[in-house]
């Protein structure tokens, strides 16, 4: 084994390579970073106040869709019959937003505080109004962001394409999830009934 060393330190040096200072090394440590501020920032907001906007204000490129796509989307756990009875424009709209000629960003601001204002009015569906887009450029650009956002919020169960009586292409209906108080009324208002 020494013999294989020492050839190797001899073909090594003809090529101009040296062997290392065994005291020259760079200490490493194999305790705890400091966090980034990316981490910092994730720490925070999961920490932070739970009515912060954190829906993105910009549109992601995989989130485009055309003018003439179809909403149907459901979050895991929402019931299919409920999804269905909101495509089918069943459920009053408790409450409606117009968004048309709004840039992302206003629209962003818009999006949340209207659904915030639903949730705390009881409301359960709403409308939202934002156009096809088919003149815009790119096309469905205001569209496709409702549509991003509204999976991105956590209070809503799930959103769909309006009929065409309520809009259409141009408008989205958004069923929200239960306040804890309606939760907790209905479960009152299901155990006075088994007794």
């Amino acid at each position: 084994m020494e013999d294989a060393m020492n050839e190797f330190e001899r073909e090594m040096a003809k090529d101009g390579v040296e062997k290392n200072d065994p005291t020259n090394r760079v200490e490493t440590s194999n305790g705890p970073s400091e966090p980034t501020p990316e981490q910092l920032g994730a720490r925070d907001n999961a920490m932070g106040d739970s009515q912060r906007n954190y829906l993105r204000d910009f549109l992601d490129d995989m989130n485009y869709v055309s003018p003439d796509y179809v909403f149907n989307w459901r979050r895991d756990g929402a019931q299919s019959a409920v999804a269905n009875h909101l495509r089918q424009g069943r459920y009053p709209v408790g409450d409606q937003i117009d968004l048309h000629h709004k840039l992302i960003r206003e629209a962003h601001e818009l999006i949340w505080t209207f659904l915030s204002d639903a949730l705390a009015k009881g409301h359960r569906t709403v409308l939202i109004v934002h156009g096809k887009g088919a003149e815009s450029n790119p096309p469905a650009r205001l569209k496709s962001y409702v549509g991003q956002a509204l999976q991105d919020h956590q209070d809503v169960n799930a959103f769909c394409t309006a009929p065409p009586e309520q809009g259409g292409g141009g408008a989205t209906l958004v069923w929200l999830r239960k306040s804890e108080e309606e939760k907790e009324a209905t479960r009152e208002r299901i155990q006075r009934r088994l007794g």
